[in-house]
């Protein structure tokens, strides 16, 4: 199940609580405790890493999440796992 449908089915159950089981309510919040705690993207890095990347996400002002998605898709097109299509094909 996607995040979309998680939202909707968690929006959903917020407009029915009392009709659902007990049992029910406590699979989705246990669902949905897990979804936030994972949201999070621990990579478990040294302090001295997440202090220079929280400076440069500061300073570029953008998350350290969109951050780490820059960075990433930038070392995979410079090592040629996602291929860097020629200026001319862009339009």
């Amino acid at each position: 199940m996607g995040p979309a449908n998680f939202a909707q089915e968690l929006l959903s159950a917020a407009d029915r609580t009392g009709e659902m089981s007990g049992s029910d309510l406590k699979a989705l919040l246990r669902r949905a405790a897990l979804v936030l705690r994972n949201a999070g993207c621990d990579l478990g890095m040294e302090a001295d890493i997440e202090e220079a990347l929280d400076g440069a996400a500061a300073e570029m002002r953008v998350s350290k999440t969109q951050l780490l998605q820059s960075i990433a898709m930038q070392w995979l097109i410079a090592n040629s796992h996602i291929p860097l299509y020629k200026m001319d094909d862009w339009g």
